[in-house]
């Protein structure tokens, strides 16, 4: 795994928190990539190896394998594998009563049960035209979650694995972020959380996640502000002061970086409360 990236995710419609696509592999692949949520690959065609962390498992028709939260992974393939890959933000599993930082889930899942549950999600993507197609998707993916939890997941108690200070100093820092991105955070600050100087902890921060320190944690910001400008009525200077801007022209311009629109576009387009 020579290169990594960090992935993160961004749900185009949030009455759907989910990615899916369909992917197809020939070579190995040289970047790895990591992310703060739960991946699903189902294998349909051809064979292949998933890298996750130390970790090597087989991917065959019919196989679904799971890439659980923050695990550095590649997928890769001698002559040729075609998988859906099917991605569940964590906000779905909490909704739902499931805490999924204290579950993990079964790398390798071989019964049908599984697969067949994927494929009614992938059938339900590919037509769009029923009226009802976000509650039908969104009861197929429950479906899902609840059928995996209940039989392929147990308490996560490991440890984080054999993985690099670097990544290691990098996942530390996004929990620290998770819990205060309200407060005032600063690189210095951070960087002594986790024991590097802030001219190296920067350059590490970067080189695992692709954005900088400040990047990360303005988007941090704009995911809660979304949830905000999409389900209350708070004006757009609360929830940026709420989320720890410094100033609403500051929220503004951060999250148009972060989400392609102004909040206040984004209240007019998802907002649930509008009169």
């Amino acid at each position: 795994m020579s290169n990594i990236v960090y992935e993160r995710h961004l749900m185009s419609n949030p009455s759907l928190p989910f990615i899916f696509h369909t992917d197809s592999v020939y070579t190995p692949m040289n970047t790895a990539n990591w992310h703060d949520n739960t991946e699903f690959l189902y294998c349909i065609e051809g064979s292949g190896i998933v890298c996750c962390d130390n970790l090597r498992i087989p991917m065959e028709p019919g196989n679904t394998i799971v890439i659980n939260a923050r695990r550095l992974h590649t997928v890769s393939a001698e002559n040729f594998v075609k998988y859906h890959c099917f991605i569940v933000d964590n906000s779905y599993f909490l909704e739902n009563g499931i805490d999924i930082q204290g579950i993990k889930f079964c790398e390798r899942i071989c019964d049908n049960r599984s697969g067949s549950l994927i494929q009614k999600i992938a059938d339900l993507c590919s037509d769009q035209n029923d009226k009802y197609h976000i509650t039908a998707t969104r009861l197929a993916v429950l479906e899902f979650i609840y059928y995996i939890t209940k039989n392929y997941s147990c308490k996560n108690d490991d440890a984080a694995g054999d993985i690099s200070k670097s990544y290691a100093a990098v996942l530390d820092s996004i929990e620290y972020i998770n819990n205060h991105f309200t407060e005032k955070l600063s690189l210095d600050d951070i960087a002594s959380k986790v024991g590097f100087s802030r001219f190296h902890f920067a350059r590490v921060f970067r080189q695992n996640t692709g954005v900088t320190l400040v990047e990360h944690i303005n988007a941090r910001r704009c995911d809660t502000a979304a949830f905000l400008l999409r389900e209350t009525k708070k004006s757009i200077s609360e929830i940026s002061c709420e989320c720890g801007f410094e100033n609403p022209s500051y929220f503004a311009k951060a999250f148009c970086k972060a989400r392609g629109i102004l909040p206040s576009e984004y209240r007019q387009k998802y907002s649930k409360s509008r009169v």
